[in-house]
């Protein structure tokens, strides 16, 4: 009560600001909110990605990927882009439940039979730099929005890898390779829905989905709040 009481005279004193485009009043303004960037009608059904009409996606018709699917309600740009930067390297904590909402809201509209959420995982030593996974905390606010159980347990980082940004699909799937582990008798017979701030070529999604079926997973499902777009005139993805 106290803590809730101390915030409303903080932000009373001092208001906090948006993150897009600096306007005070809140963390994402009005304008901002209603201009986020949906991924839209036209997606693929297996990554993702949104696809221009009638196209297929050359994405997967490059890439193998572990999961079952992966669905993401928003692209990375603009106020979507700025609220997931300002929570992961700005430790704003506080766009935590707007970010959860709208995967929640989602969720309600586009949701796969699964049986726990689990938070793609950051190495201890990433995640005592930052102070916390991002993953980790948007997973848990979702879980209690959606009602489905949350156990950042079953998957685990094992060792450090280098940071994606910058590497090449291929880089990225061998960064990543034999980097995570999951607990067997939490995951055995289960349908997992895997959880990430932000998918861009699929291989953090893919590696961690295929250590969880190899412990006995039934299923893995993959939602991020946003994706990359594909630029279609050179079939590539932008980094988050």
């Amino acid at each position: 009560m106290f803590r809730k009481v101390f915030g409303n005279v903080l932000n009373w004193v001092y208001p906090p600001s948006c993150v897009h485009c600096g306007k005070a009043g809140s963390l994402i303004c009005d304008d901002c909110f209603s201009k986020l960037p949906a991924v839209g009608k036209h997606y693929c059904s297996r990554c993702g990605k949104p696809l221009m009409p009638k196209h297929f996606c050359r994405h997967c018709g490059k890439s193998e990927f572990s999961f079952t699917a992966c669905r993401a309600p928003y692209l990375y740009d603009g106020p979507v882009s700025a609220m997931i930067k300002g929570l992961k390297y700005n430790g704003t904590l506080g766009l935590v439940p707007i970010l959860s909402k709208l995967l929640a809201d989602f969720w309600e509209e586009n949701n796969w039979a699964v049986d726990i959420v689990v938070p793609v995982p950051l190495s201890e030593k990433r995640k005592a730099q930052r102070g916390f996974n991002q993953s980790e905390v948007i997973a848990g606010d979702f879980s209690k929005k959606t009602g489905l159980s949350c156990d950042p347990r079953i998957l685990m980082k094992q060792r450090n890898t280098l940071q994606q940004v910058g590497l090449t699909a291929e880089e990225r799937r061998e960064n990543l390779s034999g980097a995570f582990a999951a607990e067997p008798s939490l995951v055995k017979g289960k349908r997992i829905l895997l959880m990430d701030d932000v998918m861009t070529t699929g291989s953090t999604f893919s590696e961690c989905s295929s250590v969880l079926l190899n412990a006995g997973a039934k299923a893995v499902y993959c939602l991020s709040v946003a994706t990359t777009p594909i630029d279609h005139r050179k079939h590539k993805m932008p980094d988050a």
